[in-house]
């Protein structure tokens, strides 16, 4: 088979063999407790693995060049999962598919379930959304970002879950959905359910945009007599998504609870800026701790 990786722009990237072993293991680990996150991470690093190996002429070789830089990969609107496309992109902009005929089933596999609404957290950070068709949001997965993350030792972030639940609330707003009808938070009681909502989305912006600028743009729109909504296929950690998703939670949150938006803004802000600063302080603590 003649592998794509002449031209100039042939590259290469180093994917630790022991790296690769290990997030294998634990993506075919029956632990029930298993996270997520960790297991769409591990996804990731193998898929950029697993590309490279479909490229070179010689997989043992750790110097063989290759020219795939980033995965095309299919957000499905139906089913909220994650799945290559058979194609890849190469460095100077080239659309390419795999060689092999059997290539995509050999990612789709490896993929299957564990990239989705639901790891929103880890993979969405390492694409860039490249379009969308009727059926799919179509991204980018940098694959030279993935090959670089560790899964062992991982850093502990107290605020992840929070973070994707707030993705998937704004993924449902941009798809025309209410973003306060999070079935995450619905068990909360009322006042709750809605300073939840705003507090998740926050997190899911943090590292983007602060808080206070997400908090003043949305009660900008809440008094917008016709607001503007993004389009479907706009990134959720845009700034005009995040948003328009909690200006139209405060919305309802007030019209249901009779608390006015900037209490409940007030709120979520307050307890978001003391998650935030115990997430970063597990942060601090693991990178300095000897």
């Amino acid at each position: 088979m003649q592998k794509q990786h002449t031209g100039p722009h042939a590259l290469g990237y180093p994917v630790p063999d022991d790296e690769a072993v290990d997030t294998a293991r634990r993506i075919s680990s029956d632990d029930p407790d298993a996270d997520p996150i960790d297991a769409a991470r591990a996804t990731c690093l193998l898929l950029a693995a697993a590309v490279r190996d479909l490229l070179v002429d010689d997989i043992y070789d750790p110097s063989a060049p290759f020219d795939a830089v980033e995965l095309e990969m299919a957000h499905a609107h139906a089913t909220g999962l994650v799945e290559p496309t058979g194609h890849y992109w190469t460095a100077d902009g080239t659309r390419l598919p795999l060689p092999g005929e059997h290539d995509r089933n050999r990612l789709t596999n490896l993929a299957q379930w564990d990239l989705g609404n639901h790891s929103r957290a880890a993979w969405s950070p390492l694409c860039t959304l490249q379009g969308t068709t009727i059926d799919a949001a179509i991204y980018r997965l940098d694959l030279t970002q993935a090959a670089t993350i560790r899964i062992t030792d991982p850093q502990h972030d107290p605020a992840a879950a929070s973070a994707t639940s707030g993705l998937n609330i704004v993924t449902r707003y941009l798809q025309g959905h209410s973003a306060a009808s999070s079935e995450e938070a619905a068990p909360a009681p009322a006042q709750d359910a809605f300073t939840n909502a705003v507090i998740s989305v926050l997190h899911a912006a943090d590292g983007w945009h602060h808080a206070p600028r997400v908090l003043e743009r949305a009660l900008t729109l809440l008094v917008t007599s016709t607001p503007p909504r993004p389009a479907p296929d706009t990134h959720p950690r845009d700034l005009e998504a995040l948003a328009g998703a909690i200006a139209d939670i405060l919305r309802t949150g007030e019209n249901t609870t009779g608390t006015t938006a900037y209490s409940l803004a007030d709120a979520a802000e307050a307890t978001f800026q003391d998650e935030v600063d115990a997430a970063r302080f597990a942060h601090i603590r693991h990178i300095r701790q000897a």
